[in-house]
């Protein structure tokens, strides 16, 4: 064998020993309830007369992908083609004996929507056809849910601070911010739908609900970048989302199609923009850079493996850093004379020592001692201050800087966030497919004042 075919044929080995490996783990993991993530095309065929045409053959082709789906209608003349990749671009043709073809071209497939395109054939040879632009706005005629779908352009050029997609359900009417406790304490990032509190809304990518457990809030915010769309339903839900009374919210990630795309995006906030708090005594300081991008394509290696119209990847990375501020926060310290050894009240305290101690009058007190008999001048020598509690409070706990004993200071968090966001489809045939993606983030913070323990400034 020629040295070139042989390393395209290990090559083609490996591939496929790579595609069985990830069926196999996709097969074998736990599956996760997801909700509708599809999409729907259904609708009638009559002829001219309105009569309905049976046995008609209906192909629905993604024209992104270039998969296809195809079903005859029924005797009444009605098609259904369920679970279509959403969102997405369709083009719809209808061929039957003795009738010319059509097709509906341009259809907008949104997801969990249900797309009605019926179609009145004419008369005539299949080789002629007649075509017709989808109208992209459909009056909503199977559910009563009420809500909006935002396309992925839409999304990454709205200004969303933080570039978190959750904003974006301020678009809807009867949406308005929290006022609640958790509302309140989130970063204005939750909001109350219909009256709903802002624990009832549902968080969902590809689906699979996403929530914080203990908050019930957004647990993974994907990059908006990564997002092909988000449908939120915000009254008369359907069963499959009955857990939550408020706002169902819904992330798709983007997949690959037939033609490379991708996109680079940086995101600078300089502190030169920075202003002082009125009650503040200096400019807290705050700086961000979002920065990342997204590539999708086929899956398509010249002489080894064409994956078009059959595999597809999409990867998408978001990278942050950034400096928080926390706040003006006031802190008791010790005082000068306090870390000398002058306590103020010991004198007329009433506790006893667990230790020995030495005294002010530099005689040594068994355990058990009362302090004002043991620092009766309201001093405690410098014998008996620890040196690495000596030296530690020193090097940690600062001077007061109002007041007697107290530190005024602008603390800030130093944030680190790298997103990474993974999406394979593979298309068997025009009857099986599979999908699945992957997210991977880090986010490691340091907080100047933790919310619970310790309480030294800095």
């Amino acid at each position: 064998m020629p040295e070139g075919a042989y390393r395209y044929s290990s090559l083609r080995k490996i591939l496929n020993s790579l595609w069985a490996a990830t069926l196999a783990l996709l097969l074998s993991t736990a599956p996760a309830l997801a909700d509708n993530v599809y999409g729907t095309i259904r609708g009638t065929v009559t002829d001219q007369s309105g009569a309905s045409v049976p046995n008609a053959t209906v192909t629905v082709t993604n024209t992104g992908t270039g998969v296809t789906r195809t079903t005859t209608t029924a005797q009444d003349g009605n098609f259904d083609i369920e679970n279509l990749q959403a969102p997405g671009t369709y083009d719809v043709t209808i061929t039957a004996t003795g009738f010319t073809k059509f097709a509906s071209t341009g259809i907008q497939l949104n997801v969990n929507q249900i797309y009605v395109a019926n179609a009145a054939l004419q008369v005539g040879a299949t080789a002629t056809q007649v075509t017709v632009e989808a109208n992209p706005a459909q009056i909503n005629t199977s559910s009563m849910e009420l809500g909006t779908t935002i396309t992925g352009n839409t999304i990454t050029d709205l200004p969303l601070n933080g570039r978190n997609w959750i904003q974006l359900q301020q678009l809807q009417p009867g949406v308005v911010g929290g006022s609640d406790r958790f509302g309140m304490t989130t970063g204005g990032t939750d909001f109350s739908t219909n009256g709903s509190q802002t624990q009832q809304n549902s968080f969902l990518v590809n689906g699979v609900d996403t929530a914080d457990i203990s908050l019930n809030t957004a647990g993974i915010i994907p990059s908006p970048d990564a997002i092909g769309e988000f449908h939120m339903v915000t009254s008369t839900i359907n069963p499959e989302y009955g857990r939550n009374s408020g706002a169902i919210l819904n992330a798709v990630i983007k997949n690959g199609t037939n033609q490379i795309h991708g996109d680079g995006f940086e995101f600078y906030r300089d502190t030169g923009l920075d202003a002082r708090n009125f009650f503040q005594p200096s400019v807290t300081p705050f700086h961000q850079n979002q920065f990342g991008g997204t590539v999708g394509g086929p899956v398509d290696i010249p002489h080894v493996y064409n994956g078009k119209d059959k595999t597809f990847f999409f990867f998408s990375y978001q990278g942050t850093r950034n400096v928080v501020p926390e706040g003006s926060l006031e802190q008791t310290v010790f005082t000068p004379a306090e870390r000398m050894g002058d306590w103020a009240g010991l004198s007329t305290s009433s506790g006893v020592s667990a230790i020995p101690l030495i005294g002010d009058s530099g005689a040594t007190y068994p355990a058990g001692t009362p302090y004002a008999t043991i620092f009766s001048n309201n001093t405690i020598p410098q014998a008996d201050l620890n040196p690495l509690a000596l030296k530690l409070t020193n090097q940690f706990v600062p001077l007061p800087n109002v007041g007697t004993n107290q530190y005024e200071f602008n603390p800030s968090t130093v944030g680190l966030d790298d997103q990474y966001i993974t999406r394979i489809d593979q298309t068997f045939s025009s009857k099986d497919s599979i999908w699945g993606y992957w997210l991977w983030e880090r986010n490691p913070t340091t907080s100047t004042l933790p919310f619970a323990g310790a309480s030294l400034p800095g």
